[in-house]
């Protein structure tokens, strides 16, 4: 059984099917906490840069090997002393695999929740898995095997639904989102646009 839900992907080749799972495990084995932002970041800007995808293979095809045990070199290539040699999937499908397995194995690939007025997005330089590990043991009540085993988005989507977001009485906790704000004032301005121009028709 393939999760596609939690980021896993099933990739068939001729009679065998192999399992991808961007698990904490695997992400830790791309390197250094600071390692994989690296990785995530370079492999996020090399989305349709024409004439550099090949320097974004090595990455793409790591991300790909750390989430699976068995040798997939015949279906993605491999990185060779020459450089890249090809496999059977076009090396553009490679990168955006790479990119799919990294959003869910690193981010979490789950709706942003609204931001509260004032809030600024975070930024991160390192990835702890590790520290993932602990948080999905403490809190969620896993084995230490079941947590390294957790993607992302099944760990995200685990703690939202355990935690949820309260509800704040302080003053303007409630108020709109920025963004919420904009869509709010837009309507409005279409609203009395649409108004000015029947007043004008009589």
């Amino acid at each position: 059984m393939i999760l596609k839900d939690i980021g896993e992907v099933g990739v068939h080749a001729g009679e065998k099917t192999y399992v991808l799972r961007p698990s904490l495990y695997a992400m830790s084995m791309l390197g250094e906490p600071a390692d994989i932002v690296a990785v995530f970041a370079r492999l996020a800007a090399g989305q349709g840069v024409e004439g550099e995808i090949q320097g974004y293979v090595a990455d793409a095809l790591a991300v790909i090997y750390s989430c699976c045990d068995e040798d997939l070199s015949d279906v993605f290539g491999y990185w060779g002393e020459r450089g890249y040699v090809p496999g059977r999937v076009p090396v553009s499908h490679v990168i955006a695999l790479a990119q799919c397995l990294l959003k869910h194995g690193i981010v979490g690939a789950l709706p942003e929740l609204p931001r509260r007025a004032g809030d600024e997005p975070e930024y991160v330089k390192e990835f702890d898995a590790r520290a993932h590990v602990a948080m999905a043991m403490a809190h969620l009540g896993m084995s230490e095997r079941e947590a390294w085993n957790c993607t992302m988005t099944a760990l995200v989507g685990a703690l939202r639904t355990k935690f949820p977001r309260p509800e704040s009485n302080a003053p303007g906790a409630k108020a709109p989102t920025k963004e919420e704000h904009n869509a709010t004032m837009e309507w409005f301005e279409r609203v009395e646009a649409a108004r000015r121009k029947r007043q004008g028709a009589h």
